[in-house]
């Protein structure tokens, strides 16, 4: 719930039943958000546009010949899925020519595709795949293209974050899209497991932050922890428990960071879908959130960051 006060203790949140956002009226019905992050992230894109709030990068935008080429779930949804705080830096880092892909940084594969069974794939890309080097070049220099655009156009920010399993590239360091084998991908003998902890994170969201800042000194920036949990885990131990964990240093992160840097708010969505319960809040398979539960969330992100004139005409 947006409040003037918040909740100081236990005992207000169990009268109440609600988890306070203070009010902040920083946004307007004009702004223009970019979104970037998990597939929660995809969630509370879909929820702003609905509200008619203009969201980018505009991902239809990116040229690439089907026949010729497989671009994460393009056409039919427009989102591309970055997990990790490392996959978030380096694209933003990439965007902004900060970090120029080598020509022969990609993966040969065997995959089904439309144009035969030689796939090359970009390694740091959910679900890239192309029938030559040549081509997969193209397409990413269009995905970094129009990501370019979306960013210079931007005036407010949402990151959303995911996870602290990464698989990292033996042959560069970077961290890799997506875990091995993906879609018929590649990564099993390329990537090695890694577990990241807290201090690598915060670097990772500060260089972001700092990166948004160095171009968009004025443009507030939310931060998000996903409340999807992992579908599975690479470590030796419960999914459960990894997924705590993992949830658990992305927070306190994001805590860390917004105590450190001005006009950067946290939107406690993993709190206010997880402390309603999994059957209130989930999906049938206890990972994903049901599309009312991420309304009401956007409802009150609405609530509380958008002036009392915007948040009553919101959807007009």
């Amino acid at each position: 719930m947006a409040s003037n006060k918040s909740n100081t203790k236990y005992e207000d949140f169990v009268s109440s039943g609600t988890i306070t956002i203070r009010k902040n009226s920083i946004f307007t019905s004009d702004d223009i958000f970019f979104t970037m992050g998990s597939c929660f992230a995809q969630e509370i894109r879909r929820a702003l546009t609905s509200r008619q709030i203009a969201c980018v990068p505009s991902y239809r935008n990116i040229s690439f010949d089907p026949t010729q080429a497989i671009v994460d779930e393009l056409p039919r949804q427009e989102h591309m899925n970055f997990y990790n705080t490392f996959t978030v830096r380096l694209q933003v880092e990439q965007m902004l020519g900060l970090w120029d892909q080598a020509h022969d940084d990609w993966w040969q594969v065997k995959k089904r595709a439309p144009w035969g069974p030689i796939c090359f794939q970009d390694p740091y890309r959910r679900g890239i795949f192309a029938k030559s080097p040549q081509v997969l070049r193209e397409v990413v220099e269009s995905i970094n293209g129009e990501m370019r655009v979306g960013f210079d156009a931007a005036t407010a920010f949402i990151f959303t974050f995911g996870m602290t399993e990464v698989f990292i590239n033996k042959s560069n360091g970077k961290a890799a899209a997506q875990k091995p084998l993906y879609r018929g991908g590649g990564g099993m003998q390329e990537t090695t497991l890694h577990v990241s902890g807290f201090q690598e994170n915060y670097a990772n969201v500060m260089a972001t932050v700092d990166m948004v800042r160095q171009h968009k000194p004025d443009a507030p920036i939310i931060l998000t922890v996903s409340p999807v949990a992992l579908a599975r885990t690479f470590q030796d131990m419960d999914v459960v428990t990894a997924s705590t964990e993992g949830k658990s240093v992305l927070r306190a992160v994001l805590g860390q960071v917004c105590r450190e840097r001005d006009n950067v708010h946290y939107l406690p969505s993993f709190e206010l879908v997880t402390y309603r319960g999994l059957a209130r809040s989930y999906r049938e398979d206890l990972r994903h959130v049901e599309k009312s539960v991420v309304d009401e969330i956007v409802e009150q992100f609405f609530n509380a960051y958008f002036s009392p004139s915007q948040a009553s005409s919101r959807g007009n």
